[in-house]
């Protein structure tokens, strides 16, 4: 497998019978972003998402996760309590949710629809929604029709 800088990745499948569960481990010369972006890749297969909040990564369920933004080139994602960064693009953890309750709501976020308390209909057709936490969130134009049908209304 090739990587994007041209340096060659390896990989190394050993089955082992007597393993009670999988585990993955990664040997780099340094911590890239491209290895961020493995690891959170990872993480969604059971349901959660990896993202760095100081200098360490947690790994949220993404049933925790409010929504997804995008703000200057970086990409974020918040929970109740925390914001998180992650490396992973904004259209990847698009295409990665379609089958959950996320939908993208503007340019810049996708929200966990689970999550809205209640929507309102704004000035040039757009929706404001209030999440559970108290957040608000505005819905483009573009994005109103496929979330009102996804929200049953």
């Amino acid at each position: 497998m090739r990587a994007k800088r041209g340096d060659f990745v390896k990989i190394y499948i050993t089955q082992k019978p007597d393993v009670s569960e999988t585990e993955i481990n990664i040997a780099c010369k340094s911590y890239t972003d491209e290895i961020a972006e493995i690891i959170s890749n990872l993480s969604l297969i059971d349901g959660t998402i990896g993202g760095k909040l100081g200098d360490e990564t947690y790994f949220v369920k993404l049933s925790d996760i409010l929504y997804f933004e995008s703000v200057d080139d970086k990409i974020f994602f918040c929970t109740k309590d925390n914001t998180y960064e992650t490396p992973m693009r904004l259209y990847k953890i698009e295409e990665k949710l379609a089958a959950t309750p996320f939908s993208r709501i503007s340019k810049s976020v996708i929200a966990n629809l689970k999550k809205v308390r209640s929507i309102k209909i704004e000035a040039h057709g757009r929706l404001l929604a209030t999440l559970h936490s108290g957040e608000k969130l505005l819905v483009s134009r573009q994005y109103v029709p496929e979330i009102k049908k996804k929200l049953g209304v």
